[in-house]
């Protein structure tokens, strides 16, 4: 790669949302033009904050083997909201090229509603069936470390979610046991048909940073992690208020306070502090991380 293709790669990397914002301006043509050069990795890290109509756009425009190179790599989220955005005729054939395990994945979360659990679900997470020992779990735990998380979901081969075990626990236990012998059982879950309002009242969220979505039939269909609900949340936010009256309040204070005049600070305030205290929201955490949670949901 010469100099100046680096230079703009290593400027996409270190201000990947400015980069946005100027390319947001440019066409389809004219992107896939100047990321040509790029590997799959590349594009996919710019592509990822890309609005989704025009990411598709891009992607359509690249050869078939670098997009599905690109939809591989790209978080599951971004890569169903992307693929959303496609012609159906062109999005069935890259589904049906894709890597065998990526494919059928996103092929299922894309038939569920967007905003709900089974669309924001991660199902490219490491699995383990539950008749294989200890030590070739671990195996298989080192082998995929980009999907493994610290909670092991033990699937049937039939695809129904059975159990579960925390990488500490499957250290701890004997290497010829089998994992079935050692799961837990009881697993807190979410169903897939579940909205996003749902999402962020489920209470698991104050205990656990992961969740599996199953369907109705208990089918595993990923996981659920909590900088998901995290986004969420932050997209759902608004101004709370407490009726016309409050509202009322709030709309003359703005008005005031065009003209200079701030006598309606206080009161304002007031209304607002109350009613955000009756708005529920997600506990207010530091570092989110898997390792943290409860060992067993």
């Amino acid at each position: 790669m010469d100099a100046e293709p680096r230079l703009t790669l290593a400027y996409f990397k270190s201000h990947p949302l400015e980069v946005t914002k100027q390319l947001e301006t440019w066409s389809a043509d004219d992107v896939a033009a100047v990321m040509a050069t790029f590997l799959p990795q590349d594009m996919a890290s710019v592509l990822e904050h890309f609005p989704l109509a025009q990411a598709a756009a891009v992607l359509e425009l690249l050869p078939q083997d670098t997009t599905i190179d690109i939809i591989t790599l790209l978080p599951t989220a971004s890569a169903i909201g992307i693929l959303r955005q496609i012609e159906p005729s062109v999005q069935l054939n890259l589904l049906t090229i894709l890597d065998r395990r990526v494919g059928p994945s996103l092929r299922l979360s894309l038939t569920y509603p967007e905003g709900t659990a089974g669309s924001l679900a991660d199902p490219r997470v490491l699995i383990l069936p539950p008749d294989i020992p200890v030590s070739a779990a671990l195996e298989r735990i080192k082998r995929d470390l980009t999907h493994a998380m610290y909670y092991q979901y033990i699937v049937e081969r039939t695809g129904i979610l059975v159990g579960l075990l925390t990488t500490k626990e499957l250290l701890a236990a004997s290497p010829d046991r089998l994992t079935a012998t050692i799961m837990n059982e009881q697993i807190a879950t979410v169903a897939a048909e579940a909205t996003e309002d749902e999402l962020l009242q489920t209470p698991h969220w104050r205990l656990y940073h992961t969740l599996p979505v199953v369907d109705r039939q208990g089918h595993f269909l990923g996981a659920l992690r909590y900088r998901t609900l995290r986004r969420i949340e932050a997209q759902s936010e608004v101004k709370p208020t407490a009726g016309p009256l409050p509202q009322a309040l709030l709309q003359m204070w703005e008005g005031y306070a065009l003209i200079g005049l701030h006598i309606m600070t206080d009161l304002a305030q007031a209304i607002e502090t109350g009613v955000s205290e009756q708005i529920p929201t997600l506990p207010k955490e530091g570092k989110e991380t898997d390792v943290t949670s409860p060992e067993t949901p």
